[in-house]
């Protein structure tokens, strides 16, 4: 039972209590829909925040337990390509969740609260509703069900490994005969492991750049605007104990962005390495068994029963057997298979992580930097996550302490050396730096420090690190490049990232934003900055470009001449943002689209001058010399008006996001391609089973559908804040919005502020919520 105060009317008291049975929490709602919860203890807190995110996403919440218990068969059949039996047999096979339930009981009893609460309060919302009346995408559904601590433990375990992405590899490996598996590997698509890493951009300003002289902060996660791994806006309070403000993913509590009187911080994906792939090489005639150095060894293997819907509605009862080496599970891997000589094999670093929610407490209740560093001094728990942080004094820091195998010098150096000497090796190395090593030779097993979480993993001395008056960033590039003024050279393994190679378009253009400023920022400099959308790649081509089409107004290219005044015209009048008025912005954006991401980065087909490790944000630039560009930019307005698109068509007419049918114009640009700091990208959440705006591609094109740029990833909770005197002030967007509800006012509200750029103030202090409730309400129920 709940009572309801909507604002104007008085407040009613706590619900009545049962002592400590009982959890209590006040739930104020303010423009947006945003949450301000308050609670006595971290119980209550938890059962405030599950009852809150269930009124708002509670179907995402579900799906995500469904997929964490490996459970979607049962409800949704075997899939397309049987990814959701792959997921299941997987999950399973990894004991998600009945890992995470035990990492769990292990906590400390105020982290076992808070699940506990978290849990207890969405299934409370879920039994006041019924399924029949639950918002949004799975109404009626019959996967909604009361779920435990150990679902919402297992789903956040889940996305922490990165080897449940690897669900297919997992549960198709078994042992076979060498000629026909070797023929059925080859048929399997080239696999980008990289494909799947995200991307964002966070900075931290120091006394010296701030126009305050205390510290600000700019969060600019780029995640998916559609199903799970979505950002979900708070205010989480416990007096005198508690004041914390920020978002995390749904699904999951507590803040994972985010700040507190005295401390902002945010995350990027690092560009370090979670996974390490051993190539084990077979015994003759025992497949399951192989070489490790002078002995032989047993793989191991469990067998995974599962029920599967079939098209009928009836279920079906389905085996699969998982095998694991010592390292971890057993890998049909793209074109390599499992023969009579050899399999892969791979090793998470996370796989023994149990203390990421315990991490997070004691950095959101710091009072000062050094209490925020010695939080990853003390729990290295961090999963695969670069951390920008500032303080209330203007201390800036960057750090990658995200979990990474620790591996001997004996062994980078032999795994550096089969780049070069196997093609396998060397092939993975390509494929998203991914590390491939003999599995089979013990010396190159990870390494046990002392000081490290736990053995095999780098401890937090040897984890690259940064602290600065001036600017700290990060944007997904290895931890080199924090500030060009101050390069990270030094002894760090090349499992956190290379050193002293280039960096992509959306690095430079940050750190040439903040280094080029000229005397310190505002917060309204600051957000205007990262929404300019400013593409690099313009700045650094357009000009010339123009300047050579306007010398060779026509060129051949597939064989057909083409004009390219118009081309040109467009072009030279382009301002070189992907503003939603830009019309100029969707023609380079195709041209760009007509190189290799490996063109990007080294003088070649596109650049003239290479990259300078001295000067890693200014280089490689200028336009390469030869007819490539004119041909390039030929194909893209040929194929632009095979689309019947003007080829100075606003990018606003072209660019959108979807919300339940209405179409939203969207600005910022890919950011690989442009150099744009605000991406918007067509990246398929492959996670979610939430229905999603999916138009067809366009043949030709490495960008367009048949409805143009759809946007389903990209920026998503944006937050530009500065610490003053009265403490901190900022401002926000959460661009999808705060609901998963398409009818209610919160599921587009915010998306059309992004749209207009309109920023909205984060209310943070007592008298700026006060002024603003638009429902208050209080929640409880009975602890158990």
């Amino acid at each position: 039972m709940r009572t309801l105060a909507l604002l104007g009317l008085t407040l009613g008291m706590w619900l009545p209590s049962a002592g400590a049975a009982a959890y209590e929490a006040r739930i104020r709602r303010t423009s947006y829909g945003i949450p301000h919860i308050e609670a006595k203890d971290l119980g209550s807190l938890g059962f405030g925040e599950g009852y809150a995110q269930a009124e708002d996403h509670l179907c995402s919440i579900a799906d995500q337990v469904v997929k964490a218990r490996g459970e979607r068969s049962r409800y949704f059949g075997a899939g397309r390509s049987e990814e959701h039996l792959n997921n299941d047999i997987t999950m399973k096979a990894l004991q998600v969740v009945e890992d995470a339930g035990r990492d769990l009981a292990a906590e400390p009893p105020e982290i076992r609260e808070w699940f506990a609460g978290f849990v207890a309060g969405y299934n409370q919302y879920l039994a006041e509703t019924g399924k029949n009346n639950v918002k949004g995408w799975c109404r009626g559904a019959d996967w909604l069900f009361p779920i435990t601590a150990a679902d919402i433990a297992g789903y956040h375990r889940m996305f922490s490994l990165t080897i449940t992405q690897m669900a297919a590899m997992i549960a198709t490996a078994s042992p076979a005969s060498g000629a026909a598996t070797e023929s059925a590997a080859a048929a399997w698509p080239e696999l980008d492991l990289g494909a799947s890493v995200g991307a964002s951009n966070g900075w931290a300003l120091g006394r010296d750049k701030s126009a305050g002289g205390r510290g600000m902060l700019l969060a600019n996660p780029h995640y998916p605007w559609v199903g799970s791994n979505r950002f979900w806006e708070k205010h989480l309070m416990i007096p005198g104990k508690m004041d914390l403000y920020g978002v995390g993913l749904i699904g999951v509590p507590g803040v994972a962005i985010g700040f507190n009187p005295s401390i902002a911080w945010t995350h990027t994906v690092s560009a370090g390495k979670r996974v390490a792939f051993y190539s084990l090489d077979l015994v003759p005639g025992q497949p399951t068994s192989y070489r490790y150095g002078a002995e032989k060894r047993a793989m191991r293997s469990r067998r995974i029963a599962l029920s599967v819907r079939q098209p009928d509605g009836s279920q079906k009862s389905v085996e699969r057997t998982v095998w694991y080496s010592h390292y971890g599970p057993i890998l049909n891997f793209p074109g390599i298979g499992w023969t009579e000589k050899r399999v892969l094999t791979a090793r998470d670093a996370n796989g023994e992580n149990k203390g990421r929610t315990r991490q997070y407490l004691p950095m959101g209740r710091a009072r000062s930097m050094r209490e925020f560093q010695a939080a990853h001094a003390e729990y290295q728990s961090l999963t695969w996550v670069n951390t920008i942080a500032t303080s209330a004094e203007g201390v800036a820091w960057y750090a990658d302490t995200a979990s990474t195998p620790k591996l001997s010098p004996e062994a980078i150096g032999e795994w550096r050396r089969r780049r070069e000497t196997d093609e396998l090796t060397r092939r993975l190395w390509r494929q998203g730096g991914n590390v491939l090593l003999d599995g089979s030779d013990p010396r190159l097993e990870w390494q046990a420090d002392p000081a490290a979480r736990n053995p095999g993993v780098v401890a937090y001395k040897d984890m690259p690190k940064l602290e600065r008056s001036d600017y700290v960033f990060n944007s997904n590039d290895s931890f080199w490049l924090a500030n060009s003024s101050a390069l990270l050279d030094g002894d760090y393994s090349p499992l956190h990232g290379e050193q002293r190679t280039p960096r992509s378009l959306r690095t430079r253009n940050n750190d040439l934003t903040l280094s080029g400023k000229r005397g310190k920022f505002t917060l309204d400099e600051m957000a205007a900055a990262i929404l300019g959308n400013r593409s690099l790649a313009a700045e650094l081509l357009k000009d010339e470009l123009v300047a050579r089409c306007r010398r060779q107004p026509s060129v051949v290219a597939d064989g057909a001449a083409f004009d390219l005044t118009a081309a040109c015209t467009t072009l030279a009048g382009w301002d070189g943002r992907n503003d939603l008025a830009s019309r100029g912005a969707v023609l380079f954006r195709e041209f760009m689209g007509r190189y290799q991401p490996e063109d990007l980065l080294r003088q070649g087909r596109l650049w003239a001058v290479d990259f300078d490790p001295r000067d890693p944000a200014g280089t490689p630039h200028t336009l390469a010399p030869g007819e490539l560009a004119l041909q390039n930019l030929a194909r893209a307005a040929r194929l632009m008006q095979s689309r019947n698109l003007a080829l100075d068509v606003p990018l606003g007419d072209v660019q959108y996001a979807d919300k339940a049918g209405r179409r939203f114009p969207i600005h910022g640009g890919d950011g690989a391609y442009d150099g744009l700091m605000n991406m918007q990208r067509n990246g398929r959440n492959q996670t979610t089973l939430e229905p999603m705006d999916n138009p067809g591609p366009v043949k030709d094109s490495r960008f367009l559908t048949e409805k143009g740029y759809p946007v389903v990833h990209g920026s998503s909770f944006l937050m530009a804040l500065e610490f003053t005197d009265r403490g901190p002030r900022a401002k926000a967007f959460l661009t999808y919005s705060q609901s998963g509800d398409p009818a209610s006012p919160h599921f587009t509200d915010q998306t059309e502020l992004f749209s207009r750029k309109q920023w909205r103030p984060i209310l943070f202090r007592e008298e700026e919520i006060r002024g603003d409730v638009r429902r208050d309400y209080r929640v409880g129920g009975l602890r158990r």
